[in-house]
């Protein structure tokens, strides 16, 4: 009896191994891309997965880095409201130690000079804002306060060269100079230098921003510098 032929298709003629087409075929890449992306396959996927370690190592430390910055600025904040003298310094000590490389630990630092400064303290204080001043960048905006810091510390020690050598720094930022030239001023006048003080005087009197009273104040200081005969400044 003959048999009678099969409704289905051989295997071999559904399936053909040598001929089907892949995914890459199937986004009509380029032959020459093709063959890349077959041979390079587990370079590939291993370039992928190191992608999203990195990001997720990435995210992970973002997310740790502002935790830490939290913690640190409520740690000063608790630190700064302690009454008592003693655990006040104690305790932003241990700001800038456990959170070092932050904000806080920077301004805890430089509260532990303003304190040794007020306790007169001054040696101590310096070393402080110095201590601070050298580990910023020469674009922070900090600099020009802790400059203004290391001058008024170094003038209420007797230091008054180191003084005026700061003053001099802190006249270089332009928002400053009516706080620097005036300072620079007291102390050539303190000094007995009548010349170079009515010079930083007259030149701090040129700022137009000044209040009414710091310019009355440096008003009086030039008249009564000027030498006898000279036009009063009004």
């Amino acid at each position: 009896m003959a048999e009678s032929p099969s409704p289905f298709k051989p295997l071999s003629e559904i399936i053909d191994i040598e001929k089907k087409e892949g995914l890459l075929e199937a986004l009509n890449l380029p032959p020459k891309a093709i063959r890349f992306f077959r041979t390079y396959t587990l370079h590939l996927q291993i370039g992928v997965v190191l992608f999203f370690v990195l990001v997720g190592a990435w995210s992970y430390y973002d997310y740790y880095s502002q935790n830490k910055r939290n913690e640190a600025t409520q740690a000063l904040a608790a630190a700064v409201m302690q009454k008592d003298g003693a655990a006040r310094l104690q305790s932003l000590a241990k700001v800038s130690t456990d959170y070092s490389g932050t904000g806080a630990a920077i301004w805890s630092r430089l509260e532990q000079g303003n304190q040794a400064s007020r306790d007169k303290k001054y040696q101590e204080a310096l070393a402080l804002y110095a201590a601070v001043y050298n580990d910023l960048p020469a674009s922070s905006p900090l600099r020009p306060l802790v400059e203004y810091a290391l001058a008024q510390t170094n003038e209420n020690g007797g230091q008054l060269d180191q003084a005026m050598a700061n003053y001099r720094k802190l006249a270089e930022h332009k928002s400053f100079k009516g706080i620097a030239l005036p300072a620079l001023g007291r102390i050539y006048e303190l000094q007995g230098d009548k010349a170079n003080a009515l010079k930083m005087y007259q030149e701090a009197a040129e700022d137009k921003g000044l209040s009414g009273q710091s310019r009355s104040i440096l008003a009086e200081k030039i008249n009564n510098l000027q030498p006898a005969g000279s036009a009063k400044t009004g």
